[in-house]
């Protein structure tokens, strides 16, 4: 079994740079989530973990996620 952690983040341009904000922007506009330390599989398929996630979280609107995995 490993363990992971899912993020999720909204794609929020800075006006000022023109380019997307960073996690403690993103944060600050309420566009980045942590999801709770997740049991999976090891062979586990990324796609499927996404989409029980937003099934699970529907209020979460997010653009991009990612998979860190937690030793």
């Amino acid at each position: 079994m490993k363990h992971i952690k899912i993020i999720a983040r909204q794609r929020i341009i800075d006006p000022h740079t023109g380019k997307m904000h960073n996690d403690q922007g993103l944060m600050a506009l309420n566009g980045y989530y942590e999801s709770e330390i997740i049991e999976v599989e090891d062979l586990y398929d990324k796609n499927t973990i996404i989409l029980k996630f937003e099934g699970l979280h529907p209020e979460i609107k997010a653009d991009t996620y990612e998979i860190c995995e937690i030793e």
